[in-house]
């Protein structure tokens, strides 16, 4: 004697939603007895900012899953909120000017060892135009490889 098709039809389906269950709590299971992973390092990190006569430099602490070639890398530059960029790194020893609000900065990179590649050592000055930094700001300036930020640096001038 066979049941009711609905009756099969209902086992058949508590079958399949128990199944499902069994897999995803199994997943969970073996997911939370993972290690948890490193916490990612940034590509590069720089020292924190010096200010010297009223302009800012700091150099490149650590470079990791390098190297990295200055043609490929952008700036932002943030004084006060009020953001330029992105605009491309400036080759050795030259002063990119950018123009934030009423007022010009300029980044210069220095290039230590002469390899042409953002590398430990290295040191990026951010300066007024012939003058000091505007005075009571806060700045950031941001170094990108590609589409990924690769280092970050903060300092105020007040």
């Amino acid at each position: 004697m066979s049941l009711p098709s609905n009756v099969s039809h209902r086992w058949f389906l508590i079958a399949v939603f128990a199944a499902i269950g069994m897999v995803i709590a199994i997943s969970f299971v073996l997911f939370s007895l993972q290690p948890p992973r490193a916490p990612p390092t940034g590509n590069l990190i720089f020292t924190s900012a010096s200010i010297v006569n009223g302009n800012a430099s700091f150099v490149v602490q650590n470079v990791s899953r390098g190297p990295y070639l200055y043609s490929g890398f952008t700036f932002r530059l943030v004084v006060n909120n009020f953001a330029v960029g992105p605009v491309a790194l400036g080759p050795n020893g030259s002063a990119t000017a950018v123009q934030v609000g009423t007022a010009t900065d300029r980044i210069s990179w220095i290039d230590a060892n002469r390899d042409g590649a953002v590398s430990v050592g290295d040191s990026f000055l951010v300066t007024g135009d012939r003058a000091p930094l505007s005075s009571l700001s806060d700045y950031e300036f941001d170094l990108q490889w590609g589409s990924v930020w690769a280092a970050h640096v903060f300092w105020s001038t007040y």
